[in-house]
Protein backbone atom coordinates (compact mmCIF):
# COMPACT_ATOMS: atom_id res chain seq x y z
CA UNK A 1 0.00 0.00 0.00
CA UNK A 2 1.39 3.39 -1.02
CA UNK A 3 -0.05 6.34 0.88
CA UNK A 4 -3.36 4.51 0.97
CA UNK A 5 -3.70 4.38 -2.81
CA UNK A 6 -4.12 0.84 -4.09
CA UNK A 7 -7.06 1.12 -6.48
CA UNK A 8 -7.47 3.71 -9.22
CA UNK A 9 -10.73 4.39 -11.05
CA UNK A 10 -10.57 6.22 -14.35
CA UNK A 11 -13.81 7.66 -15.67
CA UNK A 12 -13.68 7.99 -19.43
CA UNK A 13 -12.07 5.51 -21.82
CA UNK A 14 -11.09 7.93 -24.56
CA UNK A 15 -7.47 8.45 -25.51
CA UNK A 16 -6.48 10.23 -22.30
CA UNK A 17 -8.44 7.91 -20.00
CA UNK A 18 -7.03 4.75 -21.52
CA UNK A 19 -3.48 6.12 -21.27
CA UNK A 20 -3.96 7.04 -17.61
CA UNK A 21 -5.41 3.59 -16.90
CA UNK A 22 -2.54 1.88 -18.74
CA UNK A 23 0.11 3.90 -16.85
CA UNK A 24 -1.58 3.05 -13.54
CA UNK A 25 -1.70 -0.65 -14.44
CA UNK A 26 1.96 -0.67 -15.49
CA UNK A 27 2.82 0.96 -12.13
CA UNK A 28 1.10 -1.94 -10.36
CA UNK A 29 -2.15 -0.28 -9.33
CA UNK A 30 -5.44 -2.14 -9.40
CA UNK A 31 -7.27 -0.14 -12.05
CA UNK A 32 -10.93 0.17 -12.96
CA UNK A 33 -11.95 1.85 -16.21
CA UNK A 34 -15.47 3.15 -16.83
CA UNK A 35 -17.15 4.77 -19.80
CA UNK A 36 -20.77 5.25 -20.88
CA UNK A 37 -19.88 3.74 -24.26
CA UNK A 38 -19.31 -0.01 -24.16
CA UNK A 39 -17.66 0.22 -27.57
CA UNK A 40 -15.14 2.85 -26.38
CA UNK A 41 -14.50 0.82 -23.22
CA UNK A 42 -13.71 -2.28 -25.29
CA UNK A 43 -11.48 -0.27 -27.65
CA UNK A 44 -9.54 1.02 -24.63
CA UNK A 45 -9.18 -2.52 -23.25
CA UNK A 46 -7.90 -3.74 -26.63
CA UNK A 47 -5.43 -0.85 -26.82
CA UNK A 48 -4.14 -1.61 -23.31
CA UNK A 49 -3.76 -5.29 -24.32
CA UNK A 50 -1.63 -4.18 -27.30
CA UNK A 51 0.66 -2.31 -24.88
CA UNK A 52 0.81 -5.05 -22.26
CA UNK A 53 -1.14 -8.28 -22.07
CA UNK A 54 -0.32 -8.51 -18.38
CA UNK A 55 -1.69 -5.03 -17.75
CA UNK A 56 -4.89 -5.91 -19.64
CA UNK A 57 -5.34 -9.04 -17.55
CA UNK A 58 -5.44 -6.86 -14.42
CA UNK A 59 -7.77 -4.20 -15.84
CA UNK A 60 -11.31 -4.17 -14.50
CA UNK A 61 -13.97 -2.77 -16.82
CA UNK A 62 -16.65 -1.14 -14.69
CA UNK A 63 -20.27 -1.34 -15.75
CA UNK A 64 -21.43 1.64 -13.71
CA UNK A 65 -19.71 4.73 -12.42
CA UNK A 66 -21.03 4.17 -8.90
CA UNK A 67 -19.42 0.72 -8.71
CA UNK A 68 -16.01 1.96 -9.81
CA UNK A 69 -16.11 4.97 -7.50
CA UNK A 70 -17.01 2.90 -4.42
CA UNK A 71 -13.87 0.78 -4.76
CA UNK A 72 -11.31 3.46 -5.63
CA UNK A 73 -8.77 5.23 -3.47
CA UNK A 74 -8.10 7.68 -6.32
CA UNK A 75 -10.77 8.65 -8.85
CA UNK A 76 -9.65 10.40 -12.03
CA UNK A 77 -12.18 11.87 -14.41
CA UNK A 78 -11.00 12.00 -18.01
CA UNK A 79 -14.17 13.04 -19.81
CA UNK A 80 -14.81 15.85 -22.29
CA UNK A 81 -14.03 19.36 -21.03
CA UNK A 82 -17.63 20.37 -20.47
CA UNK A 83 -18.23 22.03 -17.12
CA UNK A 84 -21.71 20.54 -16.63
CA UNK A 85 -20.42 17.01 -17.23
CA UNK A 86 -17.52 17.50 -14.83
CA UNK A 87 -19.80 18.93 -12.15
CA UNK A 88 -22.07 15.91 -12.53
CA UNK A 89 -19.07 13.57 -12.24
CA UNK A 90 -17.76 15.25 -9.09
CA UNK A 91 -21.25 15.16 -7.56
CA UNK A 92 -21.39 11.40 -8.16
CA UNK A 93 -17.85 10.95 -6.83
CA UNK A 94 -18.72 12.90 -3.69
CA UNK A 95 -21.84 10.80 -3.10
CA UNK A 96 -20.38 7.32 -3.69
CA UNK A 97 -16.62 7.52 -2.96
CA UNK A 98 -14.95 6.04 0.10
CA UNK A 99 -14.41 8.55 2.93
CA UNK A 100 -10.68 8.95 2.17
CA UNK A 101 -10.77 8.78 -1.64
CA UNK A 102 -9.10 11.50 -3.69
CA UNK A 103 -11.22 13.12 -6.41
CA UNK A 104 -9.18 14.25 -9.40
CA UNK A 105 -9.80 15.93 -12.71
CA UNK A 106 -7.49 15.60 -15.70
CA UNK A 107 -8.88 18.81 -17.21
CA UNK A 108 -6.62 21.57 -18.45
CA UNK A 109 -9.46 24.03 -18.96
CA UNK A 110 -11.77 23.64 -15.95
CA UNK A 111 -10.76 25.02 -12.57
CA UNK A 112 -10.26 22.36 -9.89
CA UNK A 113 -11.38 24.96 -7.34
CA UNK A 114 -14.74 25.24 -9.11
CA UNK A 115 -15.16 21.46 -9.15
CA UNK A 116 -14.10 21.13 -5.50
CA UNK A 117 -16.80 23.62 -4.50
CA UNK A 118 -19.39 21.07 -5.68
CA UNK A 119 -18.25 18.56 -3.03
CA UNK A 120 -18.22 18.11 0.71
CA UNK A 121 -14.56 17.06 0.53
CA UNK A 122 -12.76 20.03 -1.02
CA UNK A 123 -9.55 19.04 0.77
CA UNK A 124 -9.39 15.80 -1.27
CA UNK A 125 -9.89 17.41 -4.70
CA UNK A 126 -6.95 17.95 -7.05
CA UNK A 127 -6.12 18.29 -10.71
CA UNK A 128 -3.89 15.63 -12.29
CA UNK A 129 -2.76 16.96 -15.65
CA UNK A 130 -0.70 14.33 -17.45
CA UNK A 131 1.82 15.23 -20.16
CA UNK A 132 1.48 18.78 -19.00
CA UNK A 133 4.95 20.17 -19.65
CA UNK A 134 5.45 20.91 -23.35
CA UNK A 135 3.92 17.56 -24.28
CA UNK A 136 6.45 15.55 -22.27
CA UNK A 137 5.07 12.06 -21.76
CA UNK A 138 6.60 11.77 -18.31
CA UNK A 139 5.19 14.98 -16.78
CA UNK A 140 2.38 15.27 -14.23
CA UNK A 141 1.11 18.58 -12.89
CA UNK A 142 -0.66 18.39 -9.54
CA UNK A 143 -3.06 21.33 -9.66
CA UNK A 144 -4.15 22.40 -6.19
CA UNK A 145 -7.11 24.46 -5.10
CA UNK A 146 -7.09 26.62 -1.99
CA UNK A 147 -8.55 23.81 0.15
CA UNK A 148 -6.49 20.91 -1.26
CA UNK A 149 -4.79 19.31 1.74
CA UNK A 150 -1.05 18.62 2.02
CA UNK A 151 -1.95 14.94 2.55
CA UNK A 152 -3.79 14.84 -0.79
CA UNK A 153 -0.80 16.43 -2.51
CA UNK A 154 1.61 13.96 -0.85
CA UNK A 155 -0.51 10.95 -1.83
CA UNK A 156 -0.71 12.16 -5.43
CA UNK A 157 3.03 12.88 -5.54
CA UNK A 158 3.69 9.27 -4.53
CA UNK A 159 1.17 8.10 -7.14
CA UNK A 160 3.00 10.11 -9.81
CA UNK A 161 6.45 8.95 -8.70
CA UNK A 162 5.36 5.33 -8.80
CA UNK A 163 4.21 5.93 -12.38
CA UNK A 164 7.63 7.38 -13.22
CA UNK A 165 6.34 10.91 -13.78
CA UNK A 166 8.19 14.19 -13.34
CA UNK A 167 5.97 16.03 -10.88
CA UNK A 168 5.27 19.70 -10.41
CA UNK A 169 2.76 21.21 -7.98
CA UNK A 170 0.92 24.24 -9.30
CA UNK A 171 -1.81 26.31 -7.64
CA UNK A 172 -5.04 26.28 -9.68
CA UNK A 173 -4.90 30.06 -10.16
CA UNK A 174 -1.42 29.92 -11.73
CA UNK A 175 -2.30 26.88 -13.86
CA UNK A 176 -5.47 28.57 -15.10
CA UNK A 177 -3.57 31.76 -15.98
CA UNK A 178 -0.97 29.81 -17.99
CA UNK A 179 -3.55 28.05 -20.17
Amino acid sequence: MTNGIETIAVMGAGEQGREIACDALLAGYRTLLEDVSEHRLQQAADWIASVSGEARSRLVLAGKIEEAVREADLIVEAVADEMEMKIEMFTIFDKFAKPNAILASSSRSVSIADLAEMTFCRERCIGLCFNSRDGQANALALVTAFHTSPETVARCQEFGRRMGKEIMVVPDREFTESR
